[in-house]
């Protein structure tokens, strides 16, 4: 693992994509299913230099009402990354399955996978209305909870969607943000980080919305749930798939702990032009540009006379001093901040 390390990213076995061919019409989410085999990450890994793969299933979750179809379905899913794993010990790994909402079926999964290669768990949001989270599920994080488990954090559908609005609005680009900061409220709501503390949970996507609600809800969750959001905020871990630079990440890394915070690439869901494109941002992001912007604006400081004067104006440095460092997002990429993101701060969690 001297390389980068990709603790999002996805492979879709054989008879998970036949089920959604079985069950979805058009494209689950509003998002093509993508073609894979390993050939597909293992040459992506080479060309950006990633040494290591975790991988897992994305969104939507597989079961479709049928209890042995769902059984079925999670049960490939872990046998074909135990044996990816297998062959290539040194590049993948894999994030195993759980057959939920049975909760009985899920604990003996547990068993089984942690015995068969897994590095950890993926979960959904919610499974067909339940969210992870929920008192229902207690004897799954009660397992997950003694194995110490890394668990995956994946957006699904949300249990309802607006209806009449953004109908053509493809799921992940709203949706999921949605469904994963309201996964994220519930598990304040039932006092999981308290009650399961050995679980080390990773939100995907930079956290999704809760870099923005989490000043507007901390009094809430505190004086109603009687939970500390921002100490869940530094507890979890996160990864960066998708398009966080230049806004998001700077965001999360104010409230999160910044050996929590990972690299993901999302593909093949994200195509691998653009997952190519986003690790560049990350991987030559620099300060030069944002030090010279920010010489800019320190020297609006020799006109502090007038701005005293004018109090309407009196903001206007603050202001541009936010938006400097808002726009070029390279200014919190330390060299140091980007190889923990990148590699450490991942081979950390997985040999712990």
């Amino acid at each position: 693992m001297d390389g980068i390390i990709d603790m999002h990213t996805h492979y879709l076995p054989r008879h998970y994509t036949d089920a959604l061919k079985q069950h979805i019409p058009g494209d689950p989410d509003g998002w093509p299913t993508p073609a894979w085999n390993e050939q597909v990450t293992l040459k992506f890994m080479k060309k950006q230099h990633i040494s290591y793969s975790l991988l897992s299933l994305s969104s939507p979750h597989f079961n479709f009402g049928n209890k042995d179809e769902t059984l079925a379905i999670a049960r490939d899913a872990n046998e074909v990354g135990a044996d990816l794993t297998q062959r290539y010990p040194n590049q993948l790994g894999y994030l195993a399955s759980l057959p939920l909402p049975y909760e009985q079926e899920s604990v003996q999964e547990i068993d089984w996978v942690l015995a068969h290669r897994a590095r950890g768990f993926t979960v959904p949001t919610n499974t067909r209305g339940l969210y992870f989270g929920t008192p229902i599920f207690d004897r799954v994080y009660q397992q997950l909870n003694q194995a110490k488990a890394i668990v995956a954090l994946h957006p699904n559908q949300p249990a309802a969607l607006p209806q009449n609005v953004n109908i053509d609005l493809p799921t992940p680009l709203m949706g999921f943000f949605m469904d994963t900061t309201m996964a994220f409220m519930n598990l304040l709501k039932y006092h999981f980080f308290d009650r399961f503390p050995d679980i080390k949970l990773i939100v995907p996507h930079a956290g999704a919305f809760m870099g923005i609600l989490a000043d507007r809800d901390a009094m809430f969750v505190k004086s109603a749930y009687r939970s500390d959001l921002y100490a869940a905020m530094r507890h979890v871990y996160f990864d960066t798939a998708g398009a966080v630079m230049p806004r998001q990440l700077p965001m999360l890394l104010t409230l999160a702990d910044q050996q929590h915070i990972m690299y993901g690439s999302d593909i093949p869901y994200t195509d691998l032009a653009t997952s190519s494109k986003l690790l560049a941002v990350l991987v030559n992001a620099e300060m030069g540009k944002a030090a010279r912007q920010m010489t800019a604006v320190n020297a609006l400081q020799k006109y502090d006379a007038f701005f005293e004067k004018h109090h309407q104006f009196k903001q206007l440095p603050t202001l541009l001093q936010i938006a400097s460092q808002m726009m070029t997002g390279a200014e919190v990429l330390t060299p140091a901040l980007k190889q923990a993101i990148l590699r450490d701060n991942a081979r950390q969690l997985l040999t712990s």
